[in-house]
């Protein structure tokens, strides 16, 4: 069960403020995109665009993880000019190895955050990462395998 345990349950990504980082001593952010970020398929709204700038006024790196295309994920990150990574085959942690190399991030500083137990704080916790999860945004809007995928991420949540 640790294993799908997050290190830190989080409302919403504008939790994460500028003490919160320095807090966690966080300097790479490996986040998801759809749920977590933004509604499923949409583009990011003024309060992402907010928080990614103040991400870069804290000198903290942004990198999109995400099991979707590339297509979606450079629809989303192009305009905020962050990485992003589509195809990542969450939680296997092989690509996601490679973008931290790229990247130049440690496990140590760097947090995983994502809206889904199963595939993103299992991945972050497979990296040796710091994991967040935020409650999903959107969720009426998900994929129903999602949906259902969340009604058995509800029943481990009952063992922490």
């Amino acid at each position: 069960m640790k294993y799908f345990k997050p290190d830190f349950a989080l409302h919403h990504f504008s939790d994460i403020t500028p003490k919160w980082l320095e807090r966690y001593n966080i300097k790479t952010i490996f986040s998801d995109l759809d749920s977590t970020l933004a509604i499923h398929n949409k583009l990011g709204d003024k309060e992402v665009e907010q928080w990614i700038e103040m991400l870069r006024e804290e000198k903290v790196t942004l990198v999109i993880v995400s099991n979707n295309n590339q297509s979606r994920v450079d629809k989303f990150c192009n305009p905020y000019q962050i990485h992003g990574y589509g195809h990542c085959n969450k939680p296997t942690v092989t690509e996601i190895q490679k973008h931290m190399r790229t990247v130049g991030a440690t496990k140590e500083t760097s947090l995983f955050l994502g809206d889904q137990v199963f595939t993103d704080v299992w991945c972050g916790k497979r990296l040796g990462m710091k994991t967040g999860l935020v409650a999903p945004i959107g969720a009426e809007h998900e994929p129903i395998q999602i949906k259902v995928k969340r009604k058995v991420e509800n029943i481990i949540r009952k063992f922490w």
